[in-house]
């Protein structure tokens, strides 16, 4: 889809997030959209051929202009990793615990079935982006003698399940985070496991 910028695209958008999020894909109509955003019908289609077009527009725009910010700064050297991996793991769990989110990912995981290119968008720009990192963080641990890893893609996603615990699966089904007492515990616990299996200093 090509991308519009004007005003008008930015207001019917807008309408189209507050519709989308409060009443999901399937009850929203283009007439409510056009209404909440204050302009006509013909000016949606004007921007967005189809309700479609306008959803896989929200979802982009989430990931490029307001997607998660990223998970450690590759500027910095890794001076204790057992911190480093927990600020990691803090950064990646706060998706799951805000309401903003928490809609885009039900409307996400409500769609996909029907329109394949949005699981596309939400995994290069959540889950894949934040492996690339991670594996990226471990390669940069390995280097510094702080971890011995032999499979960095397994060594990523394993330290990501294990901090993240059901945080995911609260979040599909719509639940309450859990306290933040519970989901430290989870980061902290989380963190010691994968290094007593990657440390360099762990016992073989």
């Amino acid at each position: 889809m090509e991308r519009k910028t004007t005003p008008k695209s930015r207001l019917v958008l807008q309408a189209a997030r507050s519709c989308f999020l409060e009443l999901g894909y399937d009850r929203t109509s283009m007439d409510l959209i056009a209404q909440k955003a204050g302009v006509s019908k013909a000016t949606v289609y004007a921007h967005f051929e189809s309700k479609e077009a306008l959803l896989y527009g929200l979802i982009e725009e989430e990931f490029e202009i307001d997607g998660p910010p990223p998970l450690w700064d590759p500027n910095r050297p890794i001076l204790d990793i057992t911190a480093a991996l927990t600020d990691i793991a803090h950064r990646f769990t706060a998706i799951f615990l805000t309401d903003k989110k928490l809609g885009f990912h039900r409307l996400i995981m409500t769609n996909a079935s029907h329109f394949p290119a949005i699981a596309e968008i939400f995994m290069n720009g959540g889950p894949r982006r934040h492996l690339e990192e991670v594996r990226t963080f471990l390669e940069r641990g390995i280097d510094a003698g702080l971890l011995c890893i032999d499979d960095l893609d397994l060594a990523a996603k394993q330290f990501l399940s294990l901090v993240q615990g059901d945080l995911p699966l609260n979040w599909a089904l719509s639940m309450q985070p859990p306290e933040p007492g519970r989901y430290e515990a989870l980061i902290k616990g989380g963190v010691r496991v994968f290094l007593a299996a990657y440390g360099a200093t762990r016992k073989e």
